[in-house]
């Protein structure tokens, strides 16, 4: 059914039609830049503090800043900040962020260019997880109520020429929602439709919608199936991405890039906010350099007049690997390419992460060792049992050597010299002629390795998958792509936002990144296994779910975090939220394994999975407390 929805050339980078919407003195969607925001963690009623931050963020390139609204005093306060940056020569648009009480967002559209406010409570109560069913009629009258509400607070902003953000969270939609479509993306679209199906039969078009959560997958699955659903009732309203609680660091960083990426791969997107656990300002140059890695892409012209284009990319499910090579591996691949070195040493492999047999010279595999190493044309000195390969030339491979053989495709056509277990062939879009489809149909020990030296080389891998799929190919598929002159940050996001939606859709088997610039074969590991995880596709360490802060975080949310994570950083799968209150706080700890949660000034609750263990401990005791609380479980 999605598939008929995007059916545009994918040669091209197109963004999705959104109408246009006036925010202060800027306007978002359609053909308008991207637009880049963050968000104030001061406390809003401390104005001073407050603009302070707003500079900050705004000589760092930002766009928008918004400011969480807790009770009237910050809602009044809002005016004062407003008026406070024009007088410094700061026209930007203030946006206010509000849960809980529809009457704060009612005061805070006089004052500011937009409101946000959160479906999962403006009106509804809160979740509490609890088994609630509605009758139809129940239903019925819970939505009558709903419209009488919202409708009189669009009849202020239309007054005050206000814009709006429905902003919906995977961690706080309400009992009545979870009732009818549990805790799903099905239900974050439906919250947030019944909300725009009120501005549109209000005639208030002045809306940008979000649908944000920790879980890349979960966010990614939920704007597309929005996408759809607006498609289906004629709406055309602008899209705000992010992934919500996406920490600190790089792993915040790669989060972030995975999540957004592939979301303005498919076209989607107007304005986007990198959620961090860091200061707000630093926000700022992660989402400017994923705005420009994708402008870049504005005009791309096409290669190719293939059908294969035209074949849309979404909701496939993931493909059945062969059975012989899924009996070896039965997670994405992580290669390393050690072909540049002058020789492969002991110490290069130590240095990957490899433990080694001093006597039979066996290489044994780490958690963050790769699975598989290409040596290229040099001779590989170790056995490879069990978990761990090599990929050798195949001008230098034979059957004595340990590894498997990599062949570019007309090599493999003509060589007579094949393993009769893997052989890696090396493909492109253009080489997928009906010989070649007939060929990957027939021999079962094909791993295909594609790649793409296109500008637009994500577009050529998706329609690589096309063909696949519609040949009902079911060959093994390592991603390979390589980077060139990329210091290690923008390596890490460009390489994020590209190869991440390939593993949350499920499509791809392996990935094989390379970096032309002076990068260590250790970081370039690291990196696509820390691609593997935030995709959801392959755990290798802990995953810290943190919210970047704001004015309703009563503690140093950014040094807590570290200390957990000091603390935590041993326990390898396991998932951790540090949140710095209860707006999503409950919700997110319903796909984390262990919570850490904002309850008032000083104190932290604790949490196993969605479940209340430990309330308002004291915040200098509460790391300590989780630890054991962990420890006491395991």
């Amino acid at each position: 059914m999605q598939n008929q929805l995007f059916k545009s050339n994918y040669w091209k980078y197109q963004r999705l039609n959104s109408q246009t919407i006036q925010v202060g003195n800027i306007e978002m969607g359609a053909k308008n830049p991207i637009r880049i925001q963050s968000m104030a963690n001061t406390s809003t009623h401390n104005v001073e503090a407050s603009v302070k931050q707003a500079i900050e963020i705004i000589e760092a390139g930002g766009e928008l800043v918004r400011y969480a609204v807790v009770n009237n005093k910050d809602a009044e306060a809002l005016k004062d900040i407003k008026e406070s940056l024009i007088a410094k020569g700061y026209s930007t648009p203030i946006v206010a962020d509000v849960h809980f009480n529809p009457n704060l967002a009612d005061i805070a559209a006089k004052y500011v260019d937009k409101v946000r406010i959160n479906p999962g409570n403006y009106l509804d109560k809160r979740a509490t997880f609890a088994d609630v069913n509605f009758t139809d009629e129940q239903y019925k009258q819970e939505l009558e109520r709903l419209e009488d509400r919202f409708v009189s607070f669009l009849n202020i902003c239309k007054k005050h020429q206000t814009a709006i953000r429905i902003g919906t969270n995977h961690g706080s939609l309400s009992d009545r929602i979870m009732s009818r479509y549990g805790d799903t993306p099905e239900g974050m679209v439906e919250a947030t439709m019944e909300f725009l199906r009120i501005c549109k039969n209000q005639n208030f078009f002045n809306v940008v919608v979000s649908l944000k959560s920790s879980n890349t997958r979960v966010m990614i699955h939920a704007f597309r199936w929005l996408a759809l659903q607006m498609k289906k009732e004629q709406m055309h309203f602008a899209l705000h991405l992010g992934v919500t609680e996406a920490g600190s660091g790089s792993d915040g960083r790669i989060k972030s890039a995975v999540g957004i990426g592939a979301l303005l791969q498919d076209g989607l997107g107007d304005t986007i906010r990198v959620s961090l656990t860091e200061s707000p300002a630093k926000e700022i140059p992660v989402a400017k350099q994923l705005v420009s890695h994708f402008k870049r892409l504005g005009n791309t012209s096409a290669v190719t007049d293939t059908d294969h284009c035209n074949i849309n990319f979404y909701n496939y499910k993931a493909r059945e690997i062969h059975k012989k090579f899924n009996a070896q591996f039965k997670q994405p691949l992580v290669i390393s390419d050690l072909a540049s070195l002058d020789e492969i040493s002991p110490q290069s492999m130590l240095d990957l992460g490899f433990e080694i047999n001093e006597t039979t010279d066996e290489l044994i595999r780490t958690e963050q060792a790769p699975d598989i190493i290409f040596a290229g044309e040099k001779f590989f000195p170790f056995s490879t049992k069990g978990n761990v390969s090599a990929i050798i030339d195949c001008k230098y491979w034979d059957e004595r050597c340990n590894g498997y053989p990599l062949f570019a495709l007309e090599e493999y056509k003509i060589t007579q010299v094949k393993s009769p277990e893997q052989n890696w062939v090396q493909i492109t879009h253009m080489q997928l002629d009906a010989e070649t489809i007939k060929l990957l149909k027939n021999d079962e020990t094909l791993v295909l390795v594609c790649f793409s030296y296109h500008k637009n080389y994500v577009q050529e891998l998706k329609a690589i998958f096309n063909i696949l799929i519609e040949n009902n190919i079911k060959t093994p598929v390592i991603i390979q792509q390589s980077y060139t002159e990329l210091e290690h940050d923008t390596f890490k996001l460009k390489s994020a936002a590209d190869l991440g939606v390939f593993f949350i859709d499920g499509l791809a088997q392996g990935i094989w990144l390379k970096n032309t610039f002076k990068e260590s074969n250790q970081q370039i590991a690291c990196l696509s296994f820390d691609i593997l995880q935030a995709s959801r596709a392959r755990t290798t360490k802990t995953e810290y779910i943190s919210c970047p802060s704001c004015g309703r975080t009563l503690f140093d949310l950014e040094k807590s975090l570290e200390e957990v994570k000091q603390a935590t950083t041993h326990l390898k799968g396991l998932k951790i939220a540090v949140m710095g209150c209860i707006v999503n706080g409950p919700g997110e700890m319903a796909d984390a394994d262990y919570g850490y949660v904002g309850a008032g000034p000083g104190k932290v609750s604790l949490y196993k999975g969605k479940n209340l263990v430990k309330r308002n401990v004291d915040s200098e005791n509460a790391v300590k407390e989780l630890l054991n609380l962990i420890e006491g479980e395991r």
